[in-house]
């Protein structure tokens, strides 16, 4: 198996918080995994990108046209790092109606921060709400959902509950 993952948001997002669950995931499973993350002005609400890679790789950055999905946590983040994906990838973002339609991708789009305010999902949980969209509309994703709530009990178990209740809403939307 080879797929490649970049996580995207802005500080305070819970981008990084993802990429080491899915770590996490891949670990657990005993495939090999390799990853980064560049925090940028993460606590000043500025641009966070991860790049998870699974499967036998070398290096840990993606290249430009490579990625099989793209998890956005913020729009206009979502949108900076289209190059990064090869044609015909999924994109799993927080966005609204205005968000672009984008032709040579496999879009899924969910206003989690709507959800959030009205107070259907926990805003902390915003991310890991994201990662059950992504669980139910991507098909080749590498983990199950019993691989994720797993990584999220050994990787949080404070919050562990508060979590899967999330995972779940995102499976459900």
């Amino acid at each position: 198996m080879k797929y490649q993952i970049v996580l995207t948001g802005v500080g305070g997002q819970g981008t990084i918080f993802l990429v080491k669950l899915l770590a996490r995931c891949a670990l657990n499973k005993g495939v090999s995994f390799i990853g980064t993350e560049t925090h940028g002005m993460a606590q000043k609400g500025g641009t966070v990108i991860s790049y998870l890679k699974i499967g036998n790789f070398h290096a840990p950055l993606i290249g430009k046209g490579q990625a099989d999905l793209l998890i956005g946590l913020y729009p206009t983040e979502t949108l900076r790092f289209l190059d990064y994906l090869k044609e015909s990838a999924f994109i799993v973002t927080n966005g609204d109606d205005s968000f672009p339609n984008l032709k040579n991708f496999n879009l899924i789009k969910v206003d989690a921060s709507k959800k959030a305010v009205k107070g259907e999902i926990n805003p902390k949980s915003l991310n890991v709400f994201v990662l059950g969209v992504t669980l139910k509309h991507v098909k080749d994703f590498p983990f199950s959902i019993e691989e994720v709530e797993n990584g999220i009990k050994e990787l949080n178990p404070r919050f562990a509950d508060a979590n899967i209740e999330a995972l779940h809403k995102g499976l459900n939307s």
